[in-house]
């Protein structure tokens, strides 16, 4: 058994491709938990062990450094780009500048994740320009989980998340990256833990091949 931490920004693609591409052909098992980074370090630091763990990059080369992951095995898998997603037929911004898009979020509920990147990122765009508190009145704010969840429940007009997250969940919502202002792009790794079997290796390698670079862009994944 192999036991994966993985942020949800590649959640879609590895559960429904290449986890079960890889049981299929070795016959391993894949015991994979889903949160965002900042949720894993947080298990990690309690003294949880995965074999693997998958999330931005520069934890992975930190959790290396403090001698949890093997740094040999670490590896760019993707980079990711924050969105937003609405209903669609439902209003959307005036225009793609900077402007337009804070406009949208002053005038929305906004649901967006307080221990995500996407979120955090989001809350410091908002802090800075002095626009946190008032898009907090109206906000929906996950602990965790997917924020497009919101949109189709209606609780929110807009989610913001990571593209690949957004697009994750089904419905009928309309997902779009946010203006390049406002952009803030993540880069993600997979990492071996310093006594992860080499089941463990294998499946890490594979994410670094053609099949997998091919299920990260389905869902709006760049390659590294």
């Amino acid at each position: 058994m192999i036991t994966l931490y993985s942020g949800l920004v590649v959640r879609q693609p590895l559960v429904e491709d290449l986890i079960p591409a890889f049981e299929a052909a070795t016959g391993e098992r894949i015991v994979a938990t889903f949160e965002p980074t900042t949720v894993l370090l947080d298990r990690i630091a309690d003294g949880e062990r995965p074999d693997l763990f998958l999330g931005v990059s520069a934890s992975a080369h930190d959790l290396a450094a403090q001698g949890i992951l093997d740094a040999a095995t670490i590896a760019d898998i993707a980079v990711s780009a924050v969105g937003f997603a609405r209903l669609a037929g439902t209003r959307e911004p005036s225009g793609d500048t900077e402007e337009a898009f804070l406009q949208y979020l002053r005038d929305s509920r906004v649901a967006y994740t307080l221990s995500g990147a996407s979120g955090m990122h989001l809350m410091s765009v908002l802090r800075e320009r002095d626009l946190l508190d008032g898009v907090d009145e109206r906000a929906v704010r996950f602990s965790a989980g997917l924020t497009a969840e919101a949109v189709l429940d209606g609780r929110a007009d807009v989610a913001i998340q990571q593209v690949s997250e957004l697009r994750s969940v089904p419905g009928p919502h309309v997902v779009a990256p946010i203006p390049h202002a406002l952009q803030s792009y993540g880069r993600f790794a997979i990492g071996a833990g310093v006594h992860a079997p080499a089941s463990a290796l294998a499946f890490a390698a594979t994410l670094t091949e053609e099949r997998a670079q091919q299920a990260f862009a389905s869902v709006g994944l760049s390659a590294p």
